[in-house]
């Protein structure tokens, strides 16, 4: 199965210098904590790592010097959606497993239960454990956090199947965040599974606190 690892975003919520990916956590970048995860899984065959055309010579350093060796180097979009896009004219297996570079807490025992799902999308998801409303100054609408998923990556998805959500959603000019919904928007059931709880992506500075803390066993 070839695999999609986004990896081009800027991360300006991090607001550093460098893009989040690179920074280390521990002792190592980010985006090689679940490269090496993803590298070790045997039924994984290529990784397509999307990356921003600015910063291509310190993808190429990261990854020789990690010895990641599945990985073909693609270039990006200026969105994800153009990213996942970009990566999928290389995939070549029915299947294809997608994955972002920011959510570095996965292991390769979860990925494989995944990839055993018999299903066309398959989307990990954990419950959302706080109240959510809606409106913008002033609530307008309760929403029923029982019915509510935080969805994660990994994700897997059929090929075809993947290629035609997109293209519906060039064609209509609607841009997601993930892309379980562009496979529901083209009318394919899409499968929710267990996720794990600190699967977390991390995004802001204190996001980095918390996976420095993850990593040294502390408890949160």
């Amino acid at each position: 199965m070839d695999c999609i690892y986004l990896a081009a975003g800027l991360g300006v919520r991090m607001r550093k210098r460098i893009p989040k990916q690179f920074l280390n956590i521990y002792g190592k970048p980010i985006m090689i904590y679940a490269l090496e995860v993803l590298e070790k899984i045997s039924g994984i065959e290529r990784i397509f790592i999307t990356y921003h055309q600015d910063f291509r010579k310190d993808y190429e350093r990261v990854i020789e010097d990690y010895n990641i060796s599945k990985c073909i180097l693609t270039e990006g979009g200026e969105t994800r959606q153009e990213s996942v896009w970009n990566a999928l004219q290389m995939v070549e297996s029915e299947r294809v497993i997608i994955h972002e570079a920011a959510r570095p807490f996965i292991t390769a025992e979860f990925v494989s239960e995944l990839m055993e799902i018999d299903e066309k999308a398959v989307v990990p998801t954990i419950p959302v454990p706080f109240t959510v409303s809606m409106g913008n100054e002033y609530m307008t609408a309760e929403l029923d956090r029982s019915k509510l998923h935080n969805i994660q990556l990994p994700q897997i998805f059929d090929t075809d199947i993947l290629v035609r959500a997109h293209k519906k959603a060039m064609e209509e000019g609607y841009i997601a965040t993930e892309d379980g919904i562009l496979v529901f928007r083209l009318g394919e059931k899409v499968r929710f599974v267990k996720g794990l709880e600190n699967n977390i992506k991390i995004t802001t500075p204190l996001d980095l606190v918390i996976a420095e803390n993850l990593l040294r066993g502390i408890e949160i």
